[in-house]
């Protein structure tokens, strides 16, 4: 994922809550990975970090983890 395409992703106004589920599981793991990179910058994006939290308990509920199946 190039910075353009991070940069439109985590500023869509639509917000995690609702393009997460949206992405194929390819997109959400580029997305990830591209979140964890921005987040270990000296000035990560603004939300970077909500996107990143929202964007694991996302991959976690595709994987079926235990520790989602629990809170949920």
């Amino acid at each position: 994922m190039n910075d353009t395409e991070f940069a439109l992703l985590i500023s869509d106004p639509r917000g995690p809550e609702e393009v997460l589920p949206l992405l194929a599981a390819e997109e959400l793991a580029n997305l990830l990975d591209a979140l964890y990179q921005n987040l270990d910058t000296p000035a990560p994006a603004l939300g970077a970090q909500s996107w990143y939290e929202l964007a694991v308990e996302e991959s976690a509920r595709r994987t079926g983890s235990p520790e989602t199946e629990q809170t949920a």
